[in-house]
């Protein structure tokens, strides 16, 4: 196992209590084969640790996203904190190389399984949280999601918006929805981008957005929005 002074390096958190931390990174797989008294899995700062993510990447997509009802800002923090964003993260951090593990689960390239990955890095949101709070917890988190927070959320936006507007519009028997970009307006450094949506040639819908992907999506926002009328 790697050092854990590079790990909190890494995190940019110094832990008060490192018996926290080095419960945070031992998976079950190592009580299956190692019966030393007082070795604890990381299965409860887990648990901890998934409602610690869970409200931190709520309350910035609350902030955030300020006109966004709240089944849009649910389906958003599900996509942000589910094993997929989770696991990518952690291997981010080479999470996988600090994780006690068991011989068998080591066999099994147990390091790099998403899962492993997800859950140690739940766990170690935990262990910040119980060790420096969630003010500490909520620096790591917003560490290691980076500059891409905003960009994961707006991504993740975009899809859903087109989405549902595909729904709707199969739904009435109008066909598959397409988008084009019209115009970009604005210094490089901070384009703003029109699009539109059309079906058959028909539009629908026109959107603004600082990416091509965020304009599409507001396109698909305001055609949703039309045809709910009809």
């Amino acid at each position: 196992m790697h050092s854990l002074d590079k790990l909190e390096k890494t995190i940019d958190y110094k832990f008060r209590n490192r018996n926290l931390l080095e419960e945070a990174l031992v998976h079950s797989s190592v009580l299956n084969e190692n019966n030393t008294p007082g070795i604890v899995s990381n299965e409860r700062l887990e648990y901890l640790g998934d409602a610690v993510v869970g409200l931190i990447i709520a309350q910035e997509l609350f902030q955030m996203l300020p006109k966004a009802p709240e089944g849009e800002l649910t389906r958003l923090r599900s996509g942000l904190v589910c094993r997929a964003t989770l696991g990518f993260l952690a291997k981010r951090i080479e999470l996988g190389n600090y994780l006690l593990i068991g011989r068998g689960e080591e066999a099994s390239g147990g390091r790099t399984k998403p899962a492993n990955l997800a859950r140690g890095l739940e766990a170690l949101f935990g262990a910040v949280y119980l060790d420096g709070g969630i003010k500490e917890a909520r620096k790591v988190a917003l560490k290691l999601y980076g500059n891409e927070l905003e960009e994961l959320a707006h991504n993740q936006a975009c899809a859903d918006s087109k989405s549902q507007l595909q729904e709707l519009t199969q739904s009435k028997n109008l066909g598959k929805p397409s988008y084009r970009i019209v115009s970009s307006e604005g210094p490089v450094h901070a384009p703003r981008f029109t699009a539109e949506v059309s079906i058959d040639n028909k539009l629908l819908a026109t959107g603004k957005g600082k990416s091509k992907k965020l304009a599409e999506a507001d396109a698909a926002f305001n055609a949703i929005n039309i045809l709910a009328l009809h």
